[in-house]
């Protein structure tokens, strides 16, 4: 038995399944049907054989399983989705760029080259030595915000939810448009 979540604790989940190791998380991305990925994650009680039936299953129907060692909250992709999302509202806050500049920027450069080679991948292209020192001048300026961004706090509480009401970060969006 598998649930579809990227934010529920799974140990809460798996005390009303029996048996529990037969239990795990199965995140997919929306849309389904487009993206790959299937984050396969295990409850605390997951049997092994479970999570090896699962990511065997995923690659049977074409998709990329990552079968996860532990849960954390928000599992593997939405936490880098998260990290990345946190400095770019830093870089907007800041004047750096709007937030189209910044979907264009993943779009155009960091989307391609992500799909063609991951963030280690491409490091170790770059050299690690390269990486070690653009590491060492930017980590200390990273955005480590513990709290949602103002702008999307406003934005919500003004009726911003993106394409179900019409208007978000990027703009508005008409029926055609969403």
């Amino acid at each position: 038995m598998t649930t579809n979540t990227s934010s529920l604790n799974l140990s809460d989940l798996e005390s009303a399944i029996r048996p529990p190791g037969r239990f795990a998380g199965l995140h997919w991305f929306h849309p389904a049907d487009l993206i790959e990925l299937v984050e396969v994650v295990p409850a605390p009680s997951t049997e092994d054989s479970t999570l090896e039936t699962l990511g065997r299953w995923m690659s049977g129907i074409d998709k990329t399983p990552v079968i996860l060692n532990k849960a954390v909250p928000g599992f593997v992709a939405n936490r880098l989705q998260y990290a990345l999302l946190r400095e770019a509202y830093r870089l907007v806050a800041a004047g750096v760029c709007s937030f189209s500049d910044v979907d264009n920027a993943v779009t155009a450069g960091l989307g391609p080259r992500w799909a063609a080679l991951g963030p280690f991948q491409c490091m170790d292209f770059a050299g690690l030595d390269v990486h070690l020192a653009v590491a060492e001048i930017l980590f200390p300026d990273l955005a480590c915000d513990r709290v949602a961004p103002e702008e999307l706090k406003d934005l919500v509480r003004g009726g911003g939810l993106g394409v179900k009401s019409g208007f978000g970060l990027s703009g508005h969006y008409s029926p055609a448009r969403a």
